[in-house]
């Protein structure tokens, strides 16, 4: 799906990276969309068990926030605010970076099930899995509209995996960092702390992408 798209997946192909004979994909899968939809269905098991361990490194740090009393302070929340950012970014960056493939995946299903019925539940259900784990750490910041917070910050960064993808080589890890310092800062109800982001017209391809 990362090289060719969901609609170039075919059976033959398929056999061939899994190493098994032609006959094996079309005896246990009545058709491609059936195929398909359990391609997607691995993957987000697989994408699920690593967003675990993703937000357990967030729970972790507000877990020490909490130790050290920082939610009840501005400047105690400026500073959980930077450290999900910072952990946050690192995470994000990383994931474009080496593990392009997985997100490249990712983007193919999500594409695919705006035009396929029948991929639309398990793309919804994916979203849905990654909503409630933002949702859970909106709740833990005590941020207003945990949901709508949740859907928002998933948007920015979305939006920011966009750009990654494009401009892999001079995405700016700093940029996504300040960001997203920003937009935590604020959910968090405190003044972003973070420089100034505004990007430069990206249109000149000498120059750096943020």
């Amino acid at each position: 799906a990362a090289h060719e798209g969901v609609r170039g997946i075919k059976h033959r192909p398929v056999a061939k990276l899994a190493d098994v004979p032609l006959a094996s994909t079309t005896y246990y899968f009545k058709d491609i969309e059936e195929l398909i939809q359990d391609a997607f269905m691995l993957f987000a098991e697989k994408a699920n068990r690593e967003l675990e361990a993703f937000y357990s490194g967030l729970n972790g740090l507000i877990d020490r926030a909490l130790v050290r009393g920082s939610l009840h302070s501005l400047q105690g929340r400026e500073r959980l605010a930077a450290e999900l950012a910072t952990y946050i970014a690192r995470y994000f960056v990383q994931q474009i970076r080496d593990n392009t493939s997985s997100v490249l995946t990712e983007q193919a299903f999500l594409a695919e099930a705006m035009r396929e019925p029948g991929l639309e539940p398990l793309a919804q259900e994916y979203r849905k899995a990654w909503l409630d784990g933002v949702e859970s750490i909106m709740k833990r910041l005590g941020t207003h509209h945990p949901r709508r917070d949740a859907a928002l910050l998933i948007s920015v960064v979305s939006g920011m995996g966009y750009d990654g993808l494009l401009f892999r080589e001079r995405f700016s890890s700093s940029f996504v960092e300040e960001t997203l310092q920003r937009v935590i800062g604020m959910l968090m109800g405190v003044a972003p702390t973070g420089g100034d982001v505004t990007a430069p017209e990206t249109g000149n391809l000498n120059g750096t992408l943020y």
